[in-house]
């Protein structure tokens, strides 16, 4: 029955002039968009995890990505099929992204080990990890913005988002921890870089929205879906007031006086929704190209010689 329904609605959005896209976001496909919320928070933990010697914080980033891969098995529906992804990196940007997240997982499962990091096998193991988390950041927006065929997608700022995002996420996940242990490291700091991410991922996303909008077509429709369409409401509830307005008011109030734990589990808990629906919003809001592109207006000329059968 369920392929009946869907069969249905592919009939329909044919006749569409602009399609949704549904693969991956509905059903099965949310898998995808859950599992790269978790590889770039997962990545941006791991970054600021090292950076701050903050040795939980790395058992929580190789908990994230874990989890990312579950969920990438998952979304495949046949996961004896996984290799003939995996055997094309040259081509495919899901393929680069698990064999990041492969890497990354190789490198950073020895480092967590003390015995291990202390040795010469430590600055090997953190170079490895960090090449395959540079890895995970990248590939979160490029197996986007690739697709030709959703203009709202091919877009160049589209990396540069996923990127900033995975950055703020990961700092927020350790903002949570942080909150839970106690000062375990410098919340101060990460504070200050957790508010320069999110007001630079504020300003991405205008922009964004900007350049869409100048696009024309398939793009231009897709902003409009998210600022007055049917994704809207997700996209001021989720991105805006939990993912940027409530990080930034309280970041700064935090930055301003003494910060509590409540009020840095707030802020990351909140950051994290944020990270997690702009993922959501710009798959949902993504429209195809139209299949039949409109036809310029033939010149005057053009119509009398067509008329005339020259």
């Amino acid at each position: 029955m369920r392929s009946i329904d869907a069969h249905r609605q592919r009939l329909t959005d044919l006749n569409l002039t602009y399609r949704p896209q549904r693969e991956w976001i509905e059903g099965r496909g949310l898998l995808i968009v859950v599992a790269h919320f978790f590889s770039g928070v997962g990545a941006g933990a791991w970054l600021f995890s090292v950076a701050l010697d903050y040795d939980s914080g790395l058992v929580i980033a190789i908990a994230l990505v874990g989890l990312a891969g579950a969920a990438h098995l998952a979304f495949l529906g046949q996961p004896q099929r996984f290799w003939r992804i995996v055997m094309r990196p040259h081509s495919s940007w899901v393929s680069r992204g698990l064999w990041g997240l492969a890497v990354f997982l190789v490198g950073a499962i020895p480092y967590t080990v003390p015995a291990a990091r202390d040795s010469a096998l430590g600055p090997v193991a953190l170079g490895v990890s960090l090449g395959g988390m540079a890895v995970v950041l990248v590939y979160n927006g490029f197996v986007y913005a690739v697709s030709r065929a959703i203009p709202f997608w091919h877009l160049p700022l589209l990396p540069m988002l996923y990127i900033a995002y995975g950055l703020r996420g990961g700092a927020a996940a350790l903002l949570v921890a942080a909150a839970v242990a106690g000062d375990v490291f410098d919340t101060d700091l990460l504070g200050v870089i957790k508010l320069w991410v999110v007001v630079s991922s504020a300003v991405l996303v205008l922009l964004h929205l900007a350049l869409a909008r100048t696009a024309g077509g398939a793009s231009r429709r897709s902003a409009r879906e998210l600022v007055a369409g049917k994704v809207s409401p997700v996209f001021y509830v989720g991105v805006v007031l939990l993912g940027l307005v409530i990080p930034i008011v309280l970041g700064a109030l935090a930055g301003a006086t003494e910060p509590s734990r409540v009020l840095l589990a707030v802020v990351g808990l909140s950051s994290l929704a944020g990270d997690f629906y702009i993922k959501y919003c710009i798959v949902k809001a993504a429209l195809y190209r139209p299949v039949v592109e409109e036809l310029p207006t033939p010149r005057r000329y053009g119509a009398r010689r067509a008329a005339a059968g020259l």
